[in-house]
């Protein structure tokens, strides 16, 4: 199964590099993955404030998503990496991705289930 949605995995540099103007470590650039994914938006309900939604005041709540991936790239995505979509719409993966198999047949992964929020209104 291929997921029909074209995604990039931005993961940190683990180290720094110096700056050749001012001689400073600066983080490394991060390592960008193509993947692919299909994004789904969780349904708002009484007990979606429980499930992971933010509720700021009473009866506003934003909702979260999920992000399927496609399984058996070398990467498995973490909690502090980000998704870039095809429209440059940033998306923050919260928690642990989880590894999702059929319930009965094949032991194979069927896909990598994610929560993310979307970031692209807030500065790196």
């Amino acid at each position: 199964m291929t997921l029909p949605e074209k995604w990039v995995l931005i993961v940190d540099g683990p180290s720094t590099v110096v700056d050749e103007s001012t001689g400073n470590r600066i983080p490394a650039p991060p390592t960008e993955l193509e993947w692919t994914g299909l994004l789904q938006q969780r349904q708002l309900s009484a007990a979606s404030v429980d499930a992971g939604n933010t509720e700021f005041d009473s009866g506003r709540v934003v909702s979260s998503f999920v992000l399927l991936l496609d399984p058996g790239m070398p990467v498995t995505p973490s909690r502090r990496d980000r998704f870039r979509d095809e429209n440059g719409v940033i998306y923050q993966v919260e928690g642990q991705p989880r590894i999702r198999r059929p319930a009965r047949g094949s032991r194979r992964p069927a896909y990598i289930a994610a929560n993310v929020r979307c970031v692209s209104d807030m500065k790196e």
